[in-house]
């Protein structure tokens, strides 16, 4: 997945490349970016329970998480609520990896249409259970 983002991202500069989630930390500490595409292909979880320590480590990097297939709603939003910026399924790079490197280094979220509707629904729904309570 890191040589296909290298040769989409080939016109952008790229500050560096990590090869693990310690790559990244030494990254973010190195070069504070404006954006980091964190593989989260092997292992969602893991790369959730990294999200809160990269945002401490660089509040200004927008983060994106690069996955296999589309995130479930729950996921998603997990991964938001913990410092990512977008999610991006690896069949989608060709297409969207650039626009949404300069989404994020704008500081504008990065997230599927689809998802974003069930985000609203899920959000809502939770605001109307927190009413209730």
């Amino acid at each position: 997945m890191r040589l296909r983002c290298q040769t989409i991202l080939a016109e952008q500069r790229i500050a560096s490349r990590g090869a693990s989630l310690t790559g990244a930390h030494r990254a973010l500490r190195r070069h504070r970016p404006s954006v980091l595409l964190l593989d989260a292909v092997r292992s969602p979880r893991r790369a959730l329970g990294i999200l809160p320590a990269l945002k401490r480590l660089s509040p200004g990097t927008g983060v994106v998480l690069l996955g296999r297939r589309r995130p479930s709603t729950a996921l998603l939003l997990e991964a938001v609520r913990r410092g990512a910026w977008g999610h991006l399924a690896e069949r989608d790079l060709s297409r969207d990896l650039p626009k949404a490197v300069r989404m994020v280094a704008a500081r504008q979220s990065w997230l599927p249409r689809r998802l974003s509707a069930a985000i609203v629904a899920e959000l809502t729904k939770r605001g109307h259970a927190e009413e209730r309570n």
